[in-house]
């Protein structure tokens, strides 16, 4: 039957006769599919685009290892040629080279004009070595190089215009020299290396030519560069030779989690699985509604002999032509969308996260063709599938029912037996479900784990089906009411009893496009409220972004090391000049509670102090001010700062602590126990409380863990019962005190700490607000891709007002005949329709609401001490134009019906009624 020209002519026909119903349903199929081919296309830009970056900027540089001592701030000779020979028996490669930060400045031969590029590396090491290292580039490298050539990009020779032959002067530390240019290449590995994101470029050199321009004396290696020929090689880890010991950093990795960082495919895709159910609802009821229509036809067919199998046949290639034409259509406007939505992802903010982040990785759209056809086929496949199930249900029908239309009590016979227990026991796990969501929202926070996280998720979803149930059986119960409160508007009483009356004739219809709305109202509520709370928890603006006062430290593992740091920021003027205060902390942990983490302890110290304005989270009430309590710390070894969780009953022994109390810490030794060994402490020391303290960007350091302050000579005392964590590397930190909040001046010091060799300078308050800019663009796209899902709310309505018309068309000649004014019918179709939609929405809304209130509510249960990271309000002004936009369209959606109605004409329906 599917083979059947007549067949296929039929369903043509039929789809152009009713052009509109077939456009809108095409619509609707179409966005569950674009928002999976959208899905697709930032899945594929973000992979493809940072697998292209990572390769522009390390090639096949892995990891970068530096001296663990620096005592000689550089591998020596025999220690970097030890580690090629090493890498020489095994797959890894090495490569050893000097560096330095030059200027380049280039002449036009026929102008004069000169182009200049600051902040350059200039790196130079053995060639016969890359080739080894640099396969890819083997005849780069093998081709050699004299003292006075340079290698460069074409990115830097199209700033400088420049080309091989032309000459370039390079500056080094106030010495300048003219170099030859060799190559030109493409940007890859070694040639495109820039220090993580420290340097604005790179050339490369002869070793020989970097160490006589930059002035380095012996033959040491300040770094060396490691790679790995296999490819299955874990990044996350080095091989370590025995009697060798130096650092890694895991350059690489540290590139593939920033650009996994880019990649929120998983959230569009639960998004996106949102789209589908309301599409499968929508397709499922436009299908139905279409079998109906065509039941006469089917009836009549079916009495001259055709199967049911005939009448299944002929609608399934109705539904065919409509799935093909929805995958198709959304296939295609999903890629083509899925260029524009990358770049308001990856570019709305680039200008502030280029200024803030340093190291942004451009991601461009790209998509395949093996990922069109696929988004292409699973759409496809879910529709048929779809629509299978409805071909079933339309080509069962009673033969006579179909030719003389259903009874009065055909609705009411269908509902009986099997089906009504079927409906009250559905009705009674969905009440169920909400009881334990409920529960699990204002009672009883669950703890959210991979265990529960299921059955949170379920009975939060079975919640808003639920509910809505509810509030249109509540609607219904309550057209009295409702009849006199619309009276004052002047809506006739009769539009309030028929609007309520039709569509509790066709419950399963008008359940379906509320909950079309529901559930998207209910993502929309809830990506608005995480969205938010993500925003305000991590606002940079509201929270503490220093670290115990300061605005920006570096670490060091070593004295060598923090000479270093010293010496640069003492030697640096720009350092000089905007640095208001120094300190250097050695923080080490303390066991001071049984069976919990150790806690780190800080000296309170004059420098700590200076120009610095401590806030407590609370003081005793023995001082008039923080101040007062900082320097009582200082001058006495009686008090102590302890962190904020003290007051919250924890540890357990000690209840409802309050500034000004008195307290005994007990300090333990640090070792493993088992189970039945006793908690013996090495001394226990007595405290008086001055204040409890919550820095929150030093929380982030694991060195200032439940960080507590106490007087210089308590911290020299207890320092032998000090111990550090395995993963804690780093000996201290040198703190600095500037304008912090001066993105440009914190940018500018890094750079200057950097161009010094100092990579280990952070600023709190740049790396959070380049993290806080990515959330807010990230956060409001999910927003703007669910109120696009709720487009096949609106086309749901849509069809279903414009078959209510149709199907009420003898009931509305009736009332035309009877006397009942246009006006009332027009009120009843808007009414429905409205009704519809708001029942879905506030439903979707509650729902939404308290599933934000139990995610919240979960958040701080795991959270210890202080909570003011989730002081949270809904953000109202954000969720109520969204509802107000999506009931104003549902309500102009509702006018084009209702006024359709009123063009029908009595005498016409009539007659076809008659016939």
């Amino acid at each position: 039957m599917l083979t059947s020209s007549l067949v296929w002519r039929m369903a043509l026909s039929h789809l152009r006769k009713q052009w509109k119903q077939t456009l809108i349903t095409i619509m609707a199929g179409a966005i569950g599919a674009m928002l999976i081919a959208i899905s697709a296309v930032n899945y594929e830009s973000v992979e493809r685009s940072g697998a292209a970056w990572i390769e522009k900027h390390l090639g096949p540089i892995n990891w970068k290892l530096t001296p663990e001592k620096l005592n000689s701030d550089a591998f020596s000779a025999e220690e970097a040629a030890f580690l090629v020979d090493f890498s020489r028996k095994s797959d890894y490669t090495i490569l050893p080279y000097v560096k330095a930060e030059a200027a380049v400045f280039a002449e036009a031969a026929n102008t004069g004009e000169q182009s200049i590029l600051k902040n350059m590396l200039f790196m130079g090491f053995s060639m016969e070595e890359a080739a080894r290292f640099d396969p890819a580039y083997e005849n780069l490298w093998t081709n050699g190089l004299a003292d006075d050539e340079l290698i460069i990009n074409r990115d830097i020779a199209k700033l400088l215009h420049v080309d091989v032959g032309d000459a370039l002067k390079v500056t080094v530390s106030g010495k300048d020299e003219l170099f030859r240019i060799r190559s030109v290449v493409e940007q890859r590995g070694l040639t495109g290396y820039q220090e993580y994101g420290a340097f604005a470029g790179t050339i490369i050199g002869t070793e020989q030519a970097v160490r006589q321009l930059s002035g380095q004396a012996g033959d040491g290696y300040e770094a060396i560069l490691a790679g790995n020929s296999d490819p299955s090689v874990n990044l996350g880890g080095m091989f370590f030779v025995s009697g060798q010991t130096y650092k890694v950093e895991n350059l690489k990795s540290k590139y593939k989690n920033e650009v996994d960082d880019m990649n929120y495919s998983i959230i569009i895709g639960m998004i996106s699985i949102v789209a589908v159910i309301s599409s499968m609802l929508f397709m499922r009821q436009v299908l139905v509604m279409i079998g109906d229509s065509r039941r006469e036809m089917y009836g009549i067919l079916r009495a001259i002999g055709f199967s049911r199998d005939n009448i299944s046949a002929m609608f399934m290639v109705e539904a065919l032509l409509l799935s093909v034409a929805s995958a198709m259509l959304g296939t295609l406007i999903g890629l083509s969308g899925g260029y524009g939505l990358i770049q308001f992802f990856y570019s709305f903010y680039a200008a502030d996260l280029s200024q803030t982040a340093g190291l942004v990785v451009p991601i461009t759209a790209h998509v395949s063709i093996l990922t069109a056809a696929a988004v292409f086929a699973a759409t496809l496949l879910f529709l048929l599938f779809i629509s299978g199930l409805t071909a079933r249900k339309a080509s069962r029908f009673n033969i006579v029912e179909a030719l003389r239309g259903p009874s009065a009590d055909s609705g009411t016979l269908r509902a009986k037996g099997w089906k009504r227990t079927r409906n009250r026991g559905v009705i009674a796990a969905g009440l169920s479900a909400t009881c334990v969501h409920f529960i699990f929202a204002f009672i009883d926070s669950p703890e959210l784990t991979n265990d529960n996280m299921l059955t949170i998720v379920l009975t939060w979803i079975a919640s808003v089906f639920t509910v809505l149930f509810i509030a249109l059986n509540g609607v219904g119960k309550m057209t009295v009411p409702l009849q006199k409160l619309l009276r004052f508007i002047g809506v006739p009483p009769i539009s309030m009893l028929l609007a309520v009356k039709y569509p509790n004739q066709h419950k399963g219809r008008t359940y379906t496009a509320a909950l079309l709305f529901a559930l998207v109202m209910m993502l929309i509520t809830f990506l608005v409220g995480i969205t938010h709370l993500i925003q305000a928890s991590g606002n940079v603006d509201r929270i503490n972004q220093t670290v115990l006062g300061f605005g920006g430290y570096a670490v060091y593992q070593s004295e060598l090391e923090k000479d270093k740091i010293e010496a640069v920021a003492a030697a640096d003027p720009l350092i000089q000049e905007h640095m208001k205060g120094k300190v250097v902390v050695e923080p080490y942990m303390l066991s001071m509670q049984e069976n919990g983490m150790a806690q780190a302890i800080i000296p309170v110290t004059k420098e700590l102090l200076l120009n610095n304005n401590f806030a407590l989270n609370a003081r005793s009430p023995a001082f008039s001010s923080d101040a007062e309590a900082w320097q009582a710390v200082l001058n006495d070894p009686a008090y102590v700062i302890l962190p904020d969780y003290y007051k919250e009953k924890f540890p357990k022994p000690l209840l409802n602590l309050k500034a000004g109390d008195k307290i005994t810490l007990p300090v333990y030794k640090s070792k493993l126990r088992s189970r039945e060994e006793a908690w013996v402490p090495e001394q226990k020391r007595d405290f008086i409380i001055a204040g409890f303290l919550n820095n929150d960007a030093a929380s982030g350091l694991i060195d200032f863990y439940g960080t507590t302050l106490m007087n210089k000579k308590v911290v020299d005392e207890l320092r032998p019962l000090g111990h550090k964590w395995p993963n804690q590397t780093d000996l201290g930190l040198v703190l600095f005190q500037f304008d912090y909040k001066n993105i440009k001046l914190a940018k500018d010091l890094e750079e200057r700490f950097a161009l010094e060799g100092v990579l280990a300078f952070h600023v709190p308050y740049v790396q959070n607000t380049a993290e806080q800019l990515i959330n807010k663009q990230i956060g409001y796209g999910f927003i703007g891709f669910t109120v696009i899902s709720a487009l096949i709310g609106l086309l749901g309505l849509a069809i279903i007002l414009f078959r209510a018309v149709r199907e009420r068309s003898k009931q509305i000649g009736m009332m035309r005949c009877i006397g009942v004014p246009g006006k009332s019918i027009f009120w009843m179709l808007f009414i429905e329709g409205f009704v519809i939609s708001l029942m879905g929405l506030l439903s979707g809304l509650a729902i939404g609401l308290s599933g934000v209130h139990m995610f919240v509510e979960s958040v701080k249960a795991d959270l210890k001490g202080d909570k003011s990271a989730l002081l949270y309000e809904y953000p109202f002004d954000i969720v109520f134009p969204i509802i107000a936009g999506l009931l104003l369209a549902s309500l102009l959606i509702n006018i084009t019906p209702a006024r359709a109605a009123l063009k029908l004409k009595a005498v016409d329906v009539l007659k076809m009624s008659s016939d």
